[in-house]
């Protein structure tokens, strides 16, 4: 931004979002935010843009493979090198995603992980690789999140299972969220806030059973839909209605 001023008046601009699942409507449209954002400078719109691909899934879904999407993150963390807190939650996640589509492979009958390098990203690989059989893959004494997702996912309780994760991507967000104020992060951590609560305002049940079943369909090769460690939702661009690009 040009002067520090237009951080205080654009942030200050935006409306309190609230707690996750307490809403059944945003409390600011989409074409309201647009505008507001219209106040950050070029670089950051491009940044912010980067961002929101790839943490949705409507960004990364039209990579033909997970190692390009892996890639892309990379890409997307060195852009974001003067932002550290936001390379932390491309980061993190990123190894969330690696996490639950490991569930999912296991979940459908994958008796091992394979190259988890070709699909995952991050530290939780190599635990993963060591400890397939285990529910939580040997990481549940301090991540107890992943064996509820997993007894989540075999009871087929698929509402709950988006809840559990878009909670955690929550969770992410305010731990960053509250390390920044009037700054360009400040806003970008709102814009990821924004796309979750959206998604969950226009959310239903079928929509979930579909996407899940269309995700385990990729992750058995029954299908050319990319098998992504990217497991979300959907955001921003310049298309209308939506957004395009963010989310869990």
């Amino acid at each position: 931004m040009s002067h520090p001023h237009q951080y205080i008046s654009l942030v200050t601009s935006l409306p309190h979002l609230g707690d996750l699942f307490t809403r059944k409507e945003v409390p600011i449209s989409q074409f309201r935010l647009k505008q507001r954002l219209s106040m950050l400078e070029d670089e950051h719109e491009h940044l912010l843009k980067e961002l929101v691909e790839i943490t949705a899934w409507a960004g990364v879904a039209r990579y033909d493979a997970d190692l390009e999407v892996i890639a892309r993150a990379k890409q997307v963390m060195d852009d974001l090198k003067d932002y550290p807190d936001l390379q932390h939650l491309v980061g993190t996640r990123m190894e969330t995603r690696t996490l639950i589509a490991a569930l999912r492979r296991r979940h459908a009958g994958q008796e091992t992980p394979g190259d988890v390098a070709a699909w995952g990203y991050g530290r939780w690989s190599g635990r993963i690789r060591a400890n397939w059989s285990d529910p939580s893959f040997g990481l549940g004494h301090f991540m107890p999140w992943i064996a509820e997702a997993h007894r989540l996912m075999r009871a087929g309780d698929h509402i709950a299972l988006e809840r559990l994760t878009l909670t955690q991507v929550f969770r992410q967000l305010d731990h960053y969220g509250a390390l920044h104020e009037f700054d360009f992060e400040a806003v970008a951590i709102y814009v990821l806030r924004w796309v979750i609560v959206e998604r969950w305002s226009r959310y239903g049940e079928e929509d979930a059973k579909a996407r899940l079943q269309a995700l385990v369909a990729a992750a058995l090769g029954e299908t050319e839909t990319p098998t992504p460690i990217a497991v979300e939702n959907d955001l921003l661009s310049d298309k209308t209605p939506s957004f395009e690009g963010a989310s869990s």
